[in-house]
C-alpha cells in the first residue's frame, strides 16, 4: 500500500508576480498558442474593473489552471504504467481558492470554496457516495479528508478527530453547515470565523478595527503615489495605512488601477463591519451585505449561534492571542490544542469578543471585564473597546492595563492608548514588548506600529534604539529555544522566513524606516 500526495504551484498567487510577457513565455513550452487563455475572453468577477491588466492577470490564473491539469494527467499516466491505478483511489483538491481580490485570505467562497474531485477504481466502488460521474452536494470540510480516508481503510477514526467522514463505513450524515476561519497572515493579526450552509454565509469579523486587508510592504499599491523623491513619497512607500497603500492582494503585487466604484469591495476600508451575511444562492459573489436587514434578523442570529457553538465544542483557539498561546502552551510542552481542550472560561471568553457587536451596552460590559481574572478576558475587553469612541475616563482604567502581567493585554493596551494620542502612557508597554525573547511578542509590537499614522510616529523617535536592538534579538522562543542546526532543513527555512523576513524585513526594518521619516 502506498500513500503520496502530490503539489502543484502553477495557479499559485505567486504567478501574478511575473509581468504577462514573462508568463507566458515560461508557459510557452508547456501551452500550445491554442491551449493559452485570451484575455478578451476573461471571466472577471463583478467587483474587479474591467481594465486589460486585470484581463491578462486572469487570462495567466486559467493559464496556470491548465497547466496543472497537464500535471494531474502526467500522475494518472504513471500510476497506469505503474500497473496500479485499478488499485489506487486518487482525490484532486485545494488548500484554499484564487489568489485573485478577495479570494484566498479572505472568508467569501472566492477565498474558501474548493473542487473535491474523487476517481474510485472498480474494485474500490462500493466506497463511492454514487456511481462514476456523480455530483454529491454534500458540505464537506477539508479537515474531514482525513476522518473519510481512516473510513474508507476500516481504521476507527479517533475521538479527538474534529473532521467527519464523508466516505467509507463511518460516513456521518451530510452536514447542515461548514465553518472556516481566518487567523493571522504573515505580519497582520486577525480573527475572522464563518459559517455556510446550502443558501446563506455567515461572517463575523472580531477585529472590526482592523482593515480587511493585511499589509504588504513591497506591492499593492493602487492609489497613485506622490511624486518620487519627495518626503511624501519616502514615508508612503512604507506606508500601510488606510486611505495610504491601498488594497491587498494576496502576494502584494497585483497591481490594478481601481476605480472609485469598486472601492468598497477592493480598497482598505479603516474598519470593517461587525458581521456580514450572503445569499450565496442569489449573489454569488457576495455583493449585497444582508446582516443590517431586518428581514434577515432571525437568520443571523441563528447561524451566529451556530457559529458559537461550533467554537465552543472545537475550543478553536484563534480566540486565545497567539501571544499568550505560547505562555500557556508551555504548561503542557508547547502542544496548543491542550491549551483549548483545558481552557474551562472557553465561553467567557467568547462572550467576551462578541461583546462590541453590541453597541453601547456591549461597551458597558467591556469596561466591566478588564480587570477580569483571565487575562484572555483582559486581552478582548481592551480589544473590544478598539471599535468604540473612548473616554478620557476610560483611558485612565487602560492606562495601568500597559503593566499587565500578560503580554497580550498589555501590547493591546498600549494600542488602544497610542489610537487615542496617548503615547507617552504606551511606550513603557512597547519597550518592555521588544525587549522580550518571544519573537512573536516583538513581532506585535512593531506590527501595532506598522498601523499608525505620520503625526502618531513623530512621538515615537525613542523607540528606534529598542526596534534596533529586537531586530538584532537572535532568541525566538526564550527558554524554550530549540537547537536550530539540528532541525530538519524545511523546518529551518521557515524559522528564517519567519524571523528574518516576516518580523525582520516586512515589520521591524520598516517601522524603524517609517519613524525615522515621520
Amino acid at each position: 500500500p502506498f500513500f503520496a500526495v502530490y503539489s502543484f504551484g502553477e495557479s499559485h498567487a505567486s504567478v501574478f508576480k511575473l509581468t504577462p510577457e514573462q508568463a507566458r513565455e515560461q508557459r510557452s513550452s508547456l501551452l500550445t498558442d491554442e491551449e493559452l487563455h485570451d484575455p478578451d475572453n476573461a471571466p472577471l468577477p463583478v467587483f474587479m474593473p474591467d481594465t486589460p491588466l486585470a484581463r491578462e492577470r486572469t487570462a495567466l490564473f486559467y493559464d496556470g489552471l491548465m497547466q496543472v491539469d497537464r500535471h494531474v494527467g502526467e500522475v494518472i499516466e504513471n500510476l497506469v504504467s505503474a500497473g496500479v491505478l485499478d488499485n489506487t483511489i486518487v482525490f484532486f483538491w485545494s488548500d484554499h481558492g484564487t489568489g485573485f481580490p478577495r479570494g484566498k485570505t479572505h472568508v467569501y467562497d472566492d477565498g474558501l470554496r474548493v473542487p473535491l474531485i474523487i476517481r474510485f477504481p472498480a474494485k474500490y466502488q462500493h466506497l463511492a457516495p454514487g456511481p462514476p460521474g456523480t455530483v454529491v452536494d454534500d458540505l464537506v470540510m477539508t479537515m474531514d479528508m482525513g476522518a473519510s480516508v481512516l473510513s474508507m481503510t476500516d481504521v476507527q477514526i479517533p475521538k479527538h478527530f474534529q473532521g467527519q467522514a464523508f466516505l467509507g463505513k463511518q460516513r456521518e450524515p451530510h452536514r447542515d453547515y461548514a465553518c472556516g476561519a481566518r487567523d493571522r497572515l504573515d505580519n497582520c493579526n486577525e480573527v475572522i470565523r464563518t459559517i455556510r450552509n446550502e443558501k446563506y454565509r455567515y461572517i463575523r469579523n472580531f477585529l472590526p478595527h482592523r482593515p480587511y486587508a493585511s499589509f504588504w510592504p513591497d506591492g499593492g499599491f493602487f492609489a497613485t503615489p506622490p511624486e518620487k523623491g519627495t518626503p511624501e513619497h519616502d514615508f508612503w512607500d512604507t506606508s500601510c495605512l488606510p486611505g495610504k497603500q491601498k488594497v491587498h492582494d494576496p502576494d502584494g503585487v497585483f497591481l490594478l488601477p481601481i476605480p472609485e466604484a469598486y472601492s468598497e469591495y477592493l480598497i482598505w476600508q479603516a474598519k470593517k463591519p461587525f458581521e456580514e451575511l450572503y445569499d450565496v444562492e442569489n449573489d454569488p459573489e457576495k455583493i449585497a451585505n444582508l446582516a443590517d436587514d431586518p428581514e434577515y434578523s432571525d437568520l443571523k442570529d441563528q447561524m451566529r449561534a451556530q457559529l458559537f457553538a461550533w467554537m465552543i465544542e472545537t475550543r478553536d483557539l484563534g480566540l486565545i492571542d497567539e501571544i499568550e498561546m505560547i505562555v500557556r502552551a508551555a504548561t503542557y510542552d508547547g502542544v496548543n490544542c491542550e491549551v483549548g481542550a483545558h481552557c474551562e472560561n472557553y465561553a467567557h471568553i467568547l462572550e467576551t469578543a462578541d461583546f462590541p457587536r453590541l453597541g453601547e451596552a456591549g461597551k458597558a460590559k467591556l469596561i466591566d471585564r478588564l480587570d477580569d481574572p483571565d487575562s484572555a478576558v483582559r486581552y478582548w475587553a481592551i480589544t473590544g473597546l478598539m471599535s468604540y469612541e473612548v473616554e478620557d475616563t476610560v483611558l485612565q482604567k487602560i492606562g495601568p492595563l500597559v503593566q499587565d502581567e500578560s503580554l497580550s493585554a498589555s501590547l493591546a493596551a498600549a494600542d488602544l492608548l497610542c489610537q487615542n494620542n496617548r503615547i507617552e502612557g504606551a511606550i513603557p508597554a512597547l519597550e518592555r514588548a521588544l525587549q522580550s525573547d518571544l519573537l512573536w511578542v516583538r513581532f506585535r509590537a512593531g506590527a501595532n506600529l506598522s498601523f499608525y499614522s505620520r503625526e502618531l510616529l513623530a512621538q515615537m523617535k525613542k523607540l528606534i534604539p529598542a526596534l534596533q536592538a529586537a531586530l538584532d534579538n537572535p532568541v525566538c522562543y526564550g527558554p524554550f529555544e530549540p537547537d536550530w542546526d539540528a532541525l530538519i532543513p524545511p523546518v529551518q527555512t521557515m524559522y528564517r522566513a519567519q524571523k528574518n523576513t516576516i518580523v525582520g524585513e516586512w515589520v521591524l526594518q520598516r517601522v524603524i524606516k517609517r519613524i525615522e521619516l515621520a
